[in-house]
């Protein structure tokens, strides 16, 4: 059997043990009901939903299921497990033969770029057909994959609002945020389709990147512009800077700045002595900097013995850029740089690390909008399903025409489930609430929240990339 014929059968998108769970629930089950959320705990409040659409798109919107799939999938059982029984042939051919291999389900979520406190579903799963209750949970372990773009874009909005509060304590105008944090994570991320995901994840709250797999994503699933989606600038890098050896670098700048007469040019300047290098950008190229139509940006990649911090290190330059380029002190009492000039930071940065940089330029008097960040591994690897405890779970089932409330309740209470049919609700207040199906109280002000965006291999309610970025904006306040 040629693996490539395998690598797209949807039957073995699962974890091996689900392939006998048709044989596991009690024998007169017809529905089988399951719910996604991020529990209490996580490490953000909120969990900003995303991705959902591209996967449903790329896996389960469609003919799914053909009788190759079915054939090759049982040999492949039958040798894994050590025994024919194990799978269930007829349970798929059923989807074949009488639903024309699409898959017999309803999945309804939260509009994605919703930004929902945890605790509260985002995502309920459930069978269409009777015969096929076993499959709302083999679809679990894909499903779940929307663990990663949404923690992606829960992350980068948290960070977006902590720039925010510098920008709002130092700055006389927000202009410049959805620019401030770039996606430097491509070459970091564990594969190309992490990336792609990833990266759209973190477009959803800002405007620059450099990971091209995350635009061609977001075009492709959620109808992206390409010419508002993300932008870039010239850039270069250690194999530019070096390539005349420490005694040519400066001949480079030459070259660069004359290629370049014009817009945002950002250049990395550890490759030998960042001091010598700030120092001779300060000195040699001042009158031509503010000469130019542009801005000169400054990336220090690298911390120094005399500087160990990225906060105290960046705190120097601003001090030396300031020194020589000047600038002028906002109505915050904040220094502001001259535009000819600014700085960046993009090597090991996470969160917690752009918050002491600002924190500590803020401290020497300089506004915030001074800045750029880039992050990489803190941006699109740092991360596990655990950092927003993801969970999915069946609350109800169906035997004999009645549905019956499902759930665990651990010693770990942490861990407990939620129990029957849900909807999300969203009361006067802004406050979400999840809810037993159709049991609205008083105060609530919104029908369910969780729209149908899958049902029996078509994909509804579609949404564009524009839409996801408004629900996700920080003008949109969110209740925990």
């Amino acid at each position: 059997m040629k693996m490539v014929e395998n690598r797209n059968n949807i039957i073995l998108a699962t974890d091996s043990y689900k392939i006998g769970h048709w044989q596991q629930y009690p024998k007169n089950t017809e529905g089988v009901y399951s719910y996604f959320e991020s529990r209490p705990g996580a490490e953000f409040p909120y969990t900003v939903f995303f991705g959902l659409q591209d996967i449903l798109k790329k896996f389960l919107v469609g003919q799914r299921i053909k009788q190759f799939d079915i054939t090759n999938a049982a040999v492949l059982a039958g040798s894994h497990f050590g025994s024919r029984h194990i799978f269930g042939y007829d349970r798929w051919q059923h989807i074949v033969d009488d639903h024309q291999g699409f898959l017999p389900l309803r999945i309804k979520a939260v509009p994605e770029g919703t930004v929902v406190p945890t605790g509260n579903v985002l995502m309920t799963v459930e069978n269409t057909c009777p015969k096929c209750y076993w499959l709302t949970n083999a679809v679990e372990s894909l499903l779940t994959h929307v663990w990663y773009p949404s923690t992606v874009a829960t992350l980068s909005r948290h960070t977006k609002e902590m720039i925010a509060r510098y920008l709002e304590s130092t700055a006389d105008n927000m202009d410049g945020l959805p620019f401030m944090l770039h996606d430097f994570g491509y070459r970091g991320a564990s594969s190309h389709e992490t990336a792609a995901i990833g990266g759209a994840g973190h477009l959803v709250n800002f405007l620059g990147t450099d990971t091209l797999p995350a635009m061609i994503l977001a075009m492709d699933s959620y109808g992206a512009d390409d010419q508002t989606l993300a932008f870039s600038v010239p850039a270069t890098e250690h194999s530019v800077m070096t390539s005349l050896g420490r005694d040519g670098e400066l001949d480079i700048v030459d070259q660069l700045l004359e290629e370049y007469p014009e817009g945002i040019l950002s250049c990395v300047a550890d490759s030998y002595n960042i001091y010598d290098f700030v120092n001779n950008i300060c000195d040699h190229y001042k009158d031509e900097l503010l000469a130019r139509d542009g801005k000169f940006v400054i990336r220090p990649d690298s911390v120094t013995d005399l500087h160990p911090y990225p906060s105290t290190l960046v705190a120097w330059i601003l001090e030396r850029l300031w020194g020589a380029f000047g600038g002028e002190i906002n109505s915050k009492g904040m220094k502001v740089l001259d535009p000819h000039v600014g700085v960046i930071w993009g090597d090991g940065i996470d969160p917690h690390g752009i918050e002491n940089i600002l924190s500590t330029a803020q401290i020497h008097g300089f506004s915030a909008e001074n800045l750029v960040f880039g992050m990489g591994g803190g941006l699109l690897q740092k991360v596990n399903r655990d950092t927003q405890r993801f969970a999915f779970k069946s609350s109800a089932q169906k035997r004999d025409g009645e549905w019956h409330d499902v759930y665990k309740q651990p010693l770990d209470s942490s861990k407990a489930s939620k129990k029957g049919r849900l909807m999300l609700t969203k009361d006067t207040l802004g406050n979400y609430e999840t809810l037993p199906l159709g049991d609205f109280h008083d105060h609530v002000a919104t029908d369910d929240l969780l729209q149908v965006v899958f049902e029996d291999g078509k994909l509804y309610n579609e949404q564009t990339f524009d839409e996801i970025r408004e629900r996700a904006a920080l003008t949109q306040a969110v209740t925990v």
